[in-house]
């Protein structure tokens, strides 16, 4: 079978996020130091919605936001695509200035001691497919303006 372009860059994007699934996305302290997996993130993150982390939880909604503007960018929506994958890119980095993370309904936290190979592996994954859809709109304009002046 043979992949355009596009298609593989998904198809890349995706194998970088699963293979973030496999490791630990932060290491934080809360009665002791416990390091987090990306996969149980993935998972249970919009829990925090209702338990106390609302911004944790806005987070998470990186994740849906990446995979609609993927499935869009395979249908060759670009201008969409392009919208939500740039939004989940600036979820996805607004993490980086995280110091806490809520632990209970009550407010407590716990501090991040540090954001692990998970995490950034799934920055990647988003900020790679976010960087080909912003390339595809430019492509596509050039294609255009270029058919529209008759050049």
């Amino acid at each position: 079978m043979i992949f355009n372009k596009t298609s593989r860059i998904i198809l890349i994007s995706i194998v970088i996020f699963l293979l973030s699934l496999t490791q630990n996305c932060v290491t934080y302290q809360y009665f002791g130091t416990v390091e987090y997996s990306s996969f149980l993130a993935f998972l249970f993150g919009w829990l925090h919605f209702g338990g106390g982390g609302f911004y944790e939880g806005c987070i998470w909604l990186a994740n849906p936001l990446y995979f609609i503007g993927l499935f869009l960018l395979y249908k060759n929506k670009k201008s969409i695509s392009f919208f939500l994958l740039f939004i989940s890119s600036i979820v996805a980095l607004s993490f980086l200035g995280f110091e806490n993370l809520t632990m209970t309904k009550s407010g407590r936290t716990a501090p991040i001691m540090e954001l692990n190979a998970g995490y950034f592996l799934w920055l990647i994954a988003i900020l790679s497919a976010a960087f080909f859809s912003i390339y595809l709109k430019i492509k596509n304009f050039e294609i255009e303006t270029i058919n529209r002046n008759g050049l």
